[in-house]
């Protein structure tokens, strides 16, 4: 899938060798496919990066690429900054009581992976918290001087986080998280994601020179893992969704020969087995793009310790995801797209009886 300018992007990104408009499969296919292609892109919000890969070879852009991803470019390092700078009240408003955070998604992998942080698009920011503080530090931000106010949102018991809360003045989202998924997600059994647990794993780090935590990689892979396919399973394929591919992508070539793979094991033991298809899924499809594999020892223990995902599911969610999400085509067909525990009947089985 290299031939497509996503699969290109990708493989820049998994290499850092240049993106190039010439190379002969791309400038192959017609100007009809290739502008499909490069709106896919641009509704994913990946201008910036596709701008940033480009900028040695200007000249091999075409114009009113050019003018877009230009345009993409300042517009997000605009929105970079009013997210930077609500990022920071809110790290201080926590610090003022005492409460220490951890960055989640965009605004902590952004700041850690990508080549600049204004190149990771995302839309709020998104944090955890101890559950036992998270009314503490809403009622801050929504104190009369605390600058934010409560968003509309259907609020349901078992949900990871409460009603986002709106920056008054620079008009950024924030989500404060009590777990990095709902109550009754499968991707919450076992102890792998229990806030505890999370907690517990996340490491010292900074932002804008304040003291924050994030997810170790070991840790930060399989939420990738996880939450991408959980977002594939309730929304279909869509380009908002390549951004999370990118994450893997950059988390693999910073950290792959130093990840610590045997911790991550050790705390994929007790999973149900979701978990660990979706990041056999993961990172078997990957190395296409360049991405270094994971240990050989590691992937067969993977494959082998789970029954969510076999070599039949394994291929057809690889050419969904070739096909359509790197292929740049909407899913348009009668069935739910393939996706780690759809066509398990062991896991379907679990799901619609075991635990009715």
């Amino acid at each position: 899938m290299r031939s497509t300018l996503t699969g290109l992007l990708l493989a820049h990104a998994a290499t850092g060798a240049p993106l190039r408009l010439d190379a002969a499969d791309l400038a192959s296919q017609p100007e009809a496919v290739r502008e499909r292609q490069f709106r896919w892109l641009m509704h994913g919000g990946l201008g910036p990066l596709l701008h940033h890969a480009l900028r040695a070879q200007p000249e091999g852009v075409p114009a009113h690429w050019r003018e877009e991803l230009l345009a993409a470019e300042l517009t997000a390092r605009v929105r970079q900054s009013a997210l930077v700078q609500s990022a920071a009240e809110l790290i201080d408003t926590c610090a003022g009581l005492g409460v220490e955070l951890t960055l989640l998604k965009g605004i902590s992998v952004s700041e850690q992976l990508w080549p600049a942080p204004h190149l990771r698009p995302m839309s709020d920011i998104d944090v955890l918290l101890p559950r036992h503080l998270l009314d503490q530090v809403e009622s801050a931000l929504t104190a009369p001087d605390g600058g934010h106010e409560r968003m509309e949102f259907p609020v349901r018991p078992g949900l990871h986080h409460d009603a986002p809360l709106r920056h008054c003045r620079h008009g950024t989202v924030v989500e404060l998280h009590k777990a990095l998924f709902p109550e009754d997600s499968p991707f919450s059994v076992g102890r792998l994601f229990a806030p505890q647990e999370v907690l517990a794993r996340t490491v010292a780090s900074s932002f804008q020179g304040r003291g924050v935590r994030r997810l170790p990689p070991a840790l930060q892979l399989p939420y990738i893992a996880a939450a991408w396919f959980n977002d594939l399973t309730e929304l279909k394929v869509d380009p908002s969704f390549l951004p999370s591919a990118f994450d893997a992508v950059f988390l693999l070539r910073h950290h792959g020969a130093t990840l610590e793979w045997d911790a991550l094991r050790g705390w994929l033991e007790d999973d149900d087995g979701m978990v660990r298809g979706c990041l056999a899924a993961l990172l078997s499809w990957l190395p296409r793009f360049g991405v270094a594999p994971a240990p050989a020892a590691f992937m067969a223990w993977l494959a082998g310790s789970q029954r969510v995902v076999g070599p039949l599911q394994r291929r057809l969610i690889h050419w969904m995801l070739d096909r359509h999400l790197v292929g740049a085509r909407p899913w348009t067909l009668p069935l739910p797209p393939p996706v780690p525990g759809r066509y398990s009947p062991r896991y379907q089985w679990r799901k619609r009886v075991a635990s009715a």
